[in-house]
């Protein structure tokens, strides 16, 4: 038994239909429970020391690579996985680099965490300031980030200021 061409679009055509309001609802869902997770949950409390300068004028002279430990306190009920995370480093308010994790990161609910990240920073985008912070003065460090959360409704952002130091 063959199906008209108007049979066939017409049976397209209601799937489509069907298929908007399901869409529609699954957005809204999402948006409700990104609202509730950020009313709800406690920021992160995060620390992270710079254990290591490597600086290679042969290979690279332009880069200062730079690896830190972040240490961290969850202080909610909940524990979460983070799918990925990209963080910008500022140092004294100036772009430094971007990091990108693509290892999960598992956040255990009231409890201690870790992750080490590194960086590549241009010393030409941060050079007052890297010679500032060799001359031993104060720097301000800060680390922005977004984490990535996946969930059965879908990948959640979240964006947030992890730390700011002075060192």
């Amino acid at each position: 038994m063959r199906m008209s061409r108007s049979a066939g679009a017409l049976i397209v055509l209601v799937s489509i239909l069907l298929c908007v309001p399901a869409y529609g609802q699954m957005n809204q869902l999402k948006k409700k429970t990104k609202k509730t997770v950020k009313q709800s949950v406690k920021p992160l409390k995060m620390e992270f020391e710079v254990t290591k300068v490597k600086y290679d004028p042969l290979k690279s002279p332009d880069k200062l690579g730079v690896k830190m430990v972040f240490k961290g306190h969850n202080p909610n009920g909940l524990g979460i996985k983070l799918n990925r995370t990209e963080f910008d480093l500022y140092i004294d308010d100036k772009f430094a680099a971007k990091m990108y994790n693509e290892k999960k990161i598992e956040i255990p609910k009231n409890g201690e965490f870790s992750f080490d990240e590194k960086a590549s920073i241009k010393i030409s985008t941060v050079g007052k300031t890297v010679f500032k912070a060799i001359r031993d003065d104060k720097v301000t460090y800060r680390i922005e980030g977004t984490y990535f959360v996946h969930s059965p409704v879908g990948e959640f952002s979240f964006k947030a200021k992890l730390v700011e130091k002075e060192l």
